[in-house]
């Protein structure tokens, strides 16, 4: 028994001594400084040097936003060095070179990073040279209590230039995207470096840089419909390598295209509309007729008229119409009570009157005849008019 009592309190103490040192062992490695290091690089021919630019190193959290700056060497060369590693953290280095930014995320989880190139290139105001190599427009939903037609669009544009677009400060200078009439519930995402979106005519522009390269632009919204039938029309600024219009057979019929006729499709499990047109030049204009399309039931009108209330007024509302209905109700029983003191006041300055109201009831129940009634009903009329 001490034999083995001693074997479990060895073991307990080397069991013990190696978690301490594998601890250990993992807190030091993780504190290790990290250093990333690298060059910027003027890709286009005949490129202005760089002297004077200042690489930015991001070290981003939830609610931190560390940035350290350095100035590039002679060679165009950076280095960060003493980063400690947080996973909690996101990195990335980043530069602006003549109104355009670049920048690289990076993953120091695996240590240091050195020989990194940051490419940048001249800047160019006109959007002549991008293009579409993919417009596809996907007609994915159709809502018959709210007559709403839902559509996704992805555009990849393609800068095949050694120049970067940098778009201008004037509305036509940015890059601009069709919507249909009335579209509404427009949401956007994009491949691009901080884009920010403003609206434009019968559209939406992007202010982003574009350099070399193919970059995706995903964005969907809704459009309203009054009738079984709808023309989508859009304007395809930048052309395409291949347009593709996509729709459920069993969502919505389609009707006559600008571009050709829709073919059936079986993708996946489900059976699609698909047209797939090449070769679209820069600012054509793509029609789609929609046909079939659902309208609201009695109940959905009901629903719907019902949903748009603003409950917010309603109480206040309702207190409104109360208000006023009662108000209106004491007015009236005060004419009736001023209209019975009335009749009250004269009957007593006239007591003729109440001869004339008791005459009547007479007759009406027969107590006296018409002759007797008539010739009664002349004298104290008489009387009155004295």
């Amino acid at each position: 028994m001490k034999i083995k009592a001693k074997r479990v309190l060895f073991d307990a103490f080397w069991l013990a001594f190696g978690i301490i040192l594998l601890f250990h062992g993992a807190t030091a490695f993780a504190a290790d400084p990290i250093t990333v290091s690298g060059k910027v690089t003027n890709m286009s021919q005949n490129g202005d040097p760089l002297e004077g630019l200042s690489v930015v190193l991001h070290e981003n959290s939830v609610d931190i936003f560390d940035e350290t700056e350095y100035t590039l060497s002679e060679n165009n060369e950076f280095i960060f060095e003493n980063i400690i590693y947080d996973p909690n953290k996101q990195y990335g280095v980043s530069i602006i070179f003549k109104g355009a930014l670049y920048g690289l995320n990076l993953d120091l989880s695996l240590g240091s990073i050195v020989n990194l190139e940051i490419k940048v290139f001249e800047p160019i105001r006109s959007d002549e040279l991008l293009k579409a190599s993919l417009v596809s427009i996907l007609i994915n939903g159709v809502n018959s209590e709210t007559k709403s037609i839902s559509v996704l669009e992805i555009i990849k544009l393609v800068n095949d230039s050694d120049l970067t677009y940098v778009p201008g400060p004037a509305p036509m200078q940015l890059l601009r995207f069709s919507l249909p009439e009335g579209a509404y519930n427009l949401m956007i995402d994009s491949s691009l470096v901080t884009a920010e979106i403003f609206q434009v005519d019968k559209g939406f522009g992007l202010s982003a840089s574009l350099p070399p390269g193919e970059h995706d632009i995903f964005f969907s919204y809704e459009i309203p419909y009054d009738s079984t039938t709808y023309q989508i029309s859009k304007n395809l600024r930048y052309g395409a390598e291949l347009l593709r219009v996509v729709s459920a057979v069993d969502l919505v019929g389609l009707g006559d295209t600008s571009h050709g006729v829709f073919e059936e499709t079986l993708i996946g499990e489900r059976n699609y509309n698909v047209l797939e047109v090449a070769n679209i030049t820069k600012g054509e204009s793509l029609l789609v007729n929609l046909e079939n399309l659902p309208l609201p039931s009695t109940s959905q009108r009901f629903s719907t008229a019902f949903k748009s209330i603003r409950w917010e007024l309603a109480v206040p509302v309702a207190l409104g119409i109360i208000v006023i209905f009662c108000v209106g109700t004491i007015i009236w029983l005060n004419n009736k009570s001023r209209g019975k003191d009335e009749t009250h006041i004269n009957n007593k300055n006239k007591p003729e009157l109440s001869l004339l109201n008791d005459l009547e009831r007479m007759y009406v129940n027969g107590k006296i005849t018409e002759e007797n009634y008539r010739h009664k009903k002349d004298i104290i009329s008489k009387m009155i008019e004295d």
